[in-house]
């Protein structure tokens, strides 16, 4: 079984809390836990016209406003999905986020380490097989 998690971090400076403390500080939310990619994509979005509200969208030297990124689908490289948005070169905020959807895998323990000591067997053997063909 399968779930899509969206979440947001946050970093930006804070006055330090210590000597010798930069005052970087992390702040993550979780805006919702999904059945389906789709509905993950839906909620995921609507967070960030939340932020779209707030910041203006990035402009170009030449005066042309950037894209307004966004989750989707097919709109990543090569058709895949976009999973994280940052304001690299989208938003003028004065922080750094990373808007993310994670995919969440529940699983039995005992089968997963089985599969994980057998993927390991491989990779030795192929390994091995490739010093020899050396």
């Amino acid at each position: 079984m399968t779930k899509e998690l969206v979440t947001i971090e946050f970093r930006y400076h804070d006055k330090p809390k210590y000597d010798r403390d930069s005052g970087s500080t992390t702040k993550r939310i979780t805006i919702g836990m999904f059945d389906t990619l789709d509905e993950a994509i839906i909620e995921g979005n609507k967070a960030l016209e939340i932020f779209e509200k707030h910041f203006k969208i990035h402009k170009f030297p030449n005066g042309s406003e950037a894209k307004k990124d966004r989750f989707g689908k097919n709109n990543g490289c090569f058709g895949s999905p976009t999973r994280l948005i940052t304001p690299l070169a989208y938003l003028q905020c004065p922080f750094d986020f990373y808007a993310k959807i994670e995919k969440l895998t529940y699983g039995d323990v005992e089968e997963s380490i089985t599969e994980v000591l057998e993927a390991t067997k491989r990779y030795r053997e192929y390994k091995n097989s490739e010093q020899d063909n050396d």
